[in-house]
C-alpha cells in the first residue's frame, strides 16, 4: 500500500502530515492526561510554546483562535514460552504493559503562519518497570514564514525513524508493534529545541529537509542478574538518569508510489547527576592465567577509565515503497558508531529490519525479518568480562566472580534477530485489531532479555505472541 493509500483518520493531518499542510510537527496524538508527576513537572514547559504561540498570534487573529482535540489509544497483550522477561515485560505469564498507551493532543491554529501543539501522554514509566507514567510528549510552537518553510519550537520528536511521527499510534501503520531491534535507538524519543523544515516540488516527487538541535533527558534501563550487596548493587533493573545533547539532518524524497529517507544524527551523553560513565575496565591479574576485571572503583585496581560524555554518530536509511497489487515493501537500517575509540563501553551496532506486506480488503497480513548486532568488539568485551571467574580458592572469590556478571550487565550489547508473522484488520477507518506471532533468536547476548540470577541467555529462541485493539477518536 502506498502513502497516499493509507487509512484517513478524523482529524487533519494524522497520518501523511506534511511541512506543506499543517502548522503542527505531525498532527499525531500520542498523550493522555493522567496527572502524574512527571507530567505535573512538564506543565511549565509546555505553557511556554503555547504563550509564544498566543503572543505572535494575537495581532492576526484578534482572539479568534482554531483549537481541535483528538485522541487514541490502544490495548495490547503479549505473552511468551520463557519464564524470563523480553523487552522489560513480556514472559509466560503475558503483560497488557508493554503494548498499552493512550493519549489525547490539542492543536491550536492562531494565524496563518502560526500554531501550537500540546500532546499528553500515559506509557510504562520509563525509570520504574511496575507504573504507568503521564508525561507531555509534545510542546511546541510552529512558525510558517512562507509555504516551503515551517519553524518548530520546544519539545518534539527525534525523527529517527520512519515512523518516528506517529510510532504511538498503532492504527496508522499495520505492524502489531515495531520491530524493537531498530526502534531501540534511544531510550527516549522526544527532545527540547528547534526544528526547521523545508521543501522543494520536484518533476516527479517533493524533497523535503529536515534539520533540528536540542536536548532531552533519558532513562537507560540496565538489568543487573545478581545482587552484591558488598559493593551496593542491587540486583534487578536499574536506570541511568543520562542528558542527551543532539542535532540531526534528516532528507526525504516522497513519490506517488513511497518515501526514500536518509538521515545522520549526533549527540553526546552524560549522566545528569555528573558522575563519570566508565570507559573501559581495566584487568587486574592475580597470578599468571587468571585475575579479575575492575568493574567497580570499591574493587582493588588501576582505577576505572571514565570520561565525561559519550559521542555518538547515527547514520539511517528508510524506504517505503509501493510494488503494485497490493504489495508493499518496508524496510530501515542504521549503523551507530562510537566518535571516541577509546571508550569500549558503548553501544556500537547495524540494526535495521525489512517487511513485505499485502493488502487483502479489511486485512494486511505481513512478514518481517530484523536484527541487531554489537560490534565485535563490544560482544568480545562483554564475553571476556561475564565468562571471566577467579578460583574459588582465592579470598573473595564468589564476591569477585558476582562482580563480573555485574559489570558485563553494565554491557549494553546485542546479537539476536527475529522473524514475525502477523497481520491488522481494519475494524473502520478509526480502528484496527491486530495479531502476530515473532521468533527472537538470541545469540551471544542480548540487553533486552532479563537473564535469571547466575544464568547466560544465549542460543535460544523466544516466542512471542501480540494482539492488539487500537483506535483514535
Amino acid at each position: 500500500m502506498a502513502p497516499a493509500d493509507r487509512t484517513r483518520l478524523p482529524w487533519p493531518g494524522m497520518a501523511t502530515s506534511h511541512p506543506r499542510r499543517s502548522h503542527a510537527m505531525t498532527r499525531t496524538c500520542s498523550g493522555w492526561p493522567v496527572i502524574a508527576p512527571r507530567l505535573r513537572a512538564s506543565i511549565t514547559f509546555a505553557l511556554v510554546p503555547v504563550l509564544a504561540a498566543l503572543i505572535l498570534g494575537w495581532p492576526a487573529t484578534a482572539g479568534a483562535a482554531d483549537f481541535s482535540l483528538s485522541g487514541f489509544g490502544t490495548l495490547g497483550f503479549a505473552k511468551s514460552d520463557k519464564s524470563y522477561r523480553y523487552q522489560r515485560f513480556v514472559d509466560d505469564n503475558g503483560t497488557f504493559r508493554r503494548d498499552s498507551v493512550a493519549g489525547v493532543q490539542l492543536d491550536a491554529v492562531f494565524s496563518p503562519s502560526v500554531g501550537a501543539t500540546v500532546q499528553a501522554l500515559a506509557s510504562p514509566s520509563s525509570n520504574h518497570d511496575d507504573q504507568f507514567d503521564g508525561t507531555l510528549a509534545w510542546a511546541f510552537v510552529s512558525w510558517r514564514p512562507t509555504n516551503d518553510w515551517l519553524v518548530r519550537m520546544g519539545r518534539q520528536r527525534i525523527p529517527l525513524y520512519l515512523y518516528s511521527q506517529n510510532h504511538d499510534v498503532s492504527v496508522t501503520y499495520e505492524f502489531a508493534r515495531l520491530p524493537t531491534e531498530m526502534y531501540s535507538i534511544s531510550p527516549g524519543n522526544e527532545f527540547n529545541g528547534i526544528s526547521v523544515s523545508t521543501n522543494w516540488n520536484l518533476r516527479n516527487g517533493e524533497l523535503v529537509l529536515d534539520g533540528y538541535l536540542g536536548s532531552t533527558n533519558v532513562d537507560a534501563r540496565y538489568w543487573i542478574r545478581d545482587g552484591i550487596p558488598q559493593i551496593q548493587q542491587m540486583a534487578g533493573s536499574t536506570f541511568r538518569a543520562i542528558t542527551l545533547d543532539g542535532q540531526g539532518v534528516v532528507l526525504s524524497y516522497r513519490t506517488d508510489d513511497g518515501i526514500y529517507r536518509a538521515g545522520l544524527h549526533r549527540s553526546m551523553g552524560r549522566l545528569r547527576n555528573g558522575t563519570l560513565l566508565p570507559a573501559s575496565y581495566p584487568f587486574v591479574s592475580l597470578s599468571p592465567g587468571f585475575g579479575y576485571f575492575q568493574v567497580d572503583p570499591s574493587l582493588p585496581g588501576p582505577g576505572i577509565d571514565s570520561v565525561r560524555g559519550i559521542r555518538n554518530t547515527i547514520a539511517t536509511i528508510g524506504v517505503d515503497l509501493s510494488l503494485g497489487n497490493g504489495y508493499r515493501l518496508i524496510g530501515e537500517y542504521a549503523r551507530t558508531l562510537v566518535d571516541d575509540s577509546t571508550v569500549q563501553i558503548a553501544n556500537r551496532s547495524d540494526r535495521g529490519y525489512v517487511s513485505l506486506l499485502k493488502r487483502l480488503d479489511k486485512w494486511t497480513p505481513y512478514v518481517t525479518y530484523a536484527a541487531l548486532r554489537s560490534d565485535a568488539a563490544q560482544r568480545n568485551l562483554y564475553r571476556r568480562v561475564n565468562e571471566n571467574t577467579v578460583p574459588s580458592g582465592i579470598p573473595g572469590a564468589t564476591l569477585i566472580n558476582a562482580s563480573q556478571r555485574a559489570g558485563a550487565d553494565g554491557i549494553l550489547a546485542y546479537d539476536q534477530s527475529s522473524w514475525s508473522i502477523g497481520t491488522s484488520y481494519a475494524l473502520s477507518p478509526t480502528s484496527k485489531i491486530k495479531a502476530e506471532w515473532m521468533r527472537v533468536r538470541i545469540g551471544q547476548v542480548s540487553s533486552l532479555v532479563d537473564a535469571p540470577p547466575g544464568s547466560n541467555i544465549r542460543n535460544q529462541s523466544i516466542n512471542v505472541i501480540s494482539l492488539s485493539y487500537s483506535l483514535v477518536f
